[in-house]
């Protein structure tokens, strides 16, 4: 597998999160609880050491510059759009954590204001995604040669095992096995 092809194949299992997250939506605005909050404390965890730490971890310390490198640029250009929306991800991620710290102190109300975050990270997220497998990727493919996008992966590896460690990865993908069961059926 490749870089881009890691990076696409990543971008799938974020999708099953925010499936999964809008289904807890549903039924937080049914009932005004979260379902499960052990389930939500799961989905933060893989938005901050999957999606952040990991993923965009990758994108940024390494196809980001090797993108740049070739004269794709940042200042207007898709790598700085990327950029920030990646900064307006981890701000609603913060959000999310801090209502769902209020309501696991008995503040019923941050529920809703719970969901509204997360509605509003399931918008950035899949918009953001599709824009980066429709234009940042394939700009990848047609101007970084293979030899950087195999070294690429190599670097990938690196960030999996210094930035998440060993076993994390599949930790999470048999999370999102399970909640999937519960939540995708």
């Amino acid at each position: 597998m490749n870089a881009i092809n890691e990076l696409l194949t990543e971008h799938e299992a974020v999708r099953t999160t925010l499936r999964i997250i809008e289904t807890i939506g549903q039924d937080i605005e049914r009932t005004g609880k979260i379902p499960n909050p052990d389930h939500v404390e799961q989905l933060l965890e893989f938005f901050t050491t999957f999606v952040d730490r990991c993923h965009h971890g990758k994108e940024e310390e390494l196809l980001f510059p090797a993108l740049e490198k070739v004269g794709i640029s940042r200042e207007g250009g898709p790598v700085g759009v990327m950029l920030e929306e990646h900064q307006r991800g981890r701000n609603l991620v913060s959000k999310m954590k801090n209502e769902f710290a209020r309501y696991r102190n008995g503040d019923g109300g941050a529920a809703e204001k719970f969901k509204r975050h997360a509605d509003d990270y399931i918008a950035l997220l899949n918009f953001h995604i599709d824009k980066e497998n429709k234009v940042l990727f394939p700009l990848a493919i047609n101007h970084l040669p293979e030899s950087d996008l195999s070294e690429m992966k190599h670097g990938f590896d690196q960030i999996e095992s210094e930035k998440i460690g060993v076993g994390t990865h599949e930790r999470f993908h048999q999370m999102l096995s399970e909640l999937g069961n519960i939540y995708l059926q």
